[in-house]
């Protein structure tokens, strides 16, 4: 299979689960929820190997915690992923309000120039973002992640497609 083939394969599959994100962002953040919860899960098991494994015992305290802290919360994405869907939500709305503010403050340190107009701008929008996400977040919490994974898919599908037809026409 040629690589254009596989990058408009994938950027086609990939545009195609962005727009079921977008058209169901509840069942999307769940679903993200629950991936997440298994990704620690997994990450606390293989803590909880490396903290038997450790032979002088260094770090098999620090391990051991970790893998603990791992497990409980994957355990829990898992079991309650709605629960876990609207901590994540609050988690990013306040990821956005934090990157807002220090690209705002980077920007209005920078002299003059496109960097510091993007970053001003940049800036701005995450702030409404995470305004956005607090002013109404018993609905942004269910729908946020969902919102975010649709758009992340159609943005990177349409590169993946636009990359195959230009790899093509090489």
């Amino acid at each position: 299979m040629k690589p254009s083939t596989l990058f408009l394969a994938t950027g086609g599959a990939m545009i195609l689960f962005g727009l079921l994100a977008l058209a169901n962002p509840f069942a999307a953040s769940l679903a993200i929820t629950t991936f997440l919860g298994a990704l620690f899960l997994i990450g606390g098991v293989i803590q909880a190997w490396l903290a038997y494994n450790d032979r002088d015992g260094a770090h098999r305290l620090w391990h051991g915690l970790v893998a603990f802290i791992n497990i409980v919360v994957g355990v829990w994405l898992m079991a309650n992923p709605l629960s876990g869907t609207v901590s994540l939500a609050a988690v990013v709305g306040v990821l956005f309000l934090i990157m807002g503010a220090l690209r705002l403050a980077i920007g209005i340190q920078l002299p003059g120039g496109q960097l510091r107009w993007m970053l001003l701008l940049t800036g701005l929008a995450s702030i409404l973002i995470g305004v956005l996400v607090f002013s109404d977040f018993q609905h942004a919490a269910t729908a946020l992640l969902g919102l975010l994974l649709g758009i992340q898919l159609l943005a990177d599908g349409i590169g993946l497609v636009v990359l195959g037809l230009s790899s093509r026409n090489l």
